[in-house]
Formats: C-alpha cells, structure tokens, sequence
C-alpha cells in the first residue's frame, strides 16, 4: 500500500526518492506506556497509595520505521541519501505528517540502521532498504490535519487555516 508521507512539508517520494516499507505505519498504533505515579509504601499496610491526584504522564515512545531509498544510479542514490538524512538529522522535532491519516507527530532523529543494498551499480538504478529510529517525546502533541490534492496528485496542506504548499524538493 502506498502511503503519503511529509516530513517537514518535504513529500519523501518526490523529494528524495524515499518510500515508506510495509509495516511503517504499524509501529503508530502501539499506545503510549504511562510512567508509575508518585505512591507510598507503608509498613504498616498492604500494598501502595498512589497520587491520585497528578496528571498520567507517559514514558518515551520510539518508533522504528522501515523505509525504502531508490536512485536512478550511484550518483544519484548518494545525493538522495545525503539531502534525506540531513532534513532528519538535525537537533530539533521533525513534522511526519501521514497525509492518509490527516495526523501529524513531533518526532526527533535518534539514528538510522539496517541499511542494506537490493540493488547497486555506479550505473544502474540503486537502491537501499533501512530503519529510522525516531523518539517520541509526548512534550509536542501529535496533530490532525486537513490537506487538498489535485489531479496530478500534489496538495496543499492546512493547518490551522494556514496553508502550506507542499514541498517536491530542496
């Protein structure tokens, strides 16, 4: 299933040659784990008194997404990679919208792994697949968002009534 996939406006595909692998989107749908409350063991009673009265808080998620990078050759391969890594690799959150959702999560780079070559040539297509290991922090909410299309498959994206043209390349 091919899916839509923004990070910082960028549409991978079109930008960088990058395609989300089957399965990306599954690593979203695991619920995030709640941190233990403040509590009291006392040593006279059985069992904890937790605080009731604070707010759930969440551990750190991290996802470990599975991507794809195609190149027409070596050369552009490398240059791809290199403008795809340097728009993740930076120290701050990236937006990853999925556009099919209309969802949005702050996520920040932690590293890249798994990259192995399907194919390789200095001339011939080349391609690679790896992981991305983005952490979620819970600090920066993820958000909805609305997006137009037109028939030749470009949008336009709307948050907050703020529209953004959707970027195709740096």
């Amino acid at each position: 299933m091919a899916v839509n996939i923004l990070i910082n406006s960028y549409e991978l595909t079109t930008a960088f040659g990058v395609y989300l692998e089957d399965g990306g989107l599954s690593e979203f749908e695991q619920p995030p784990v709640p941190k233990v409350p403040f509590y009291q063991e006392w040593a006279d009673e059985s069992g904890r008194e937790y605080d009731t009265t604070s707010a759930v808080v969440y551990e750190c998620r991290y996802f470990e997404i599975p991507f794809l990078i195609k190149g027409k050759d070596m050369q552009d391969y490398r240059k791809k990679k290199t403008e795809f890594l340097s728009l993740i690799d930076q120290n701050d959150d990236v937006d990853f919208q999925v556009v099919d959702w209309g969802e949005t999560y702050r996520l920040r780079y932690v590293s890249a792994k798994d990259w192995k070559f399907i194919n390789e040539g200095l001339t011939t297509k080349t391609s690679a697949r790896f992981v991305i290991r983005f952490e979620d922090n819970h600090g920066t909410p993820s958000y909805i968002f609305k997006y137009l299309a037109d028939n030749y498959g470009r949008y336009i994206v709307i948050n907050g009534g703020q529209k953004i043209l959707v970027k195709t390349s740096l």
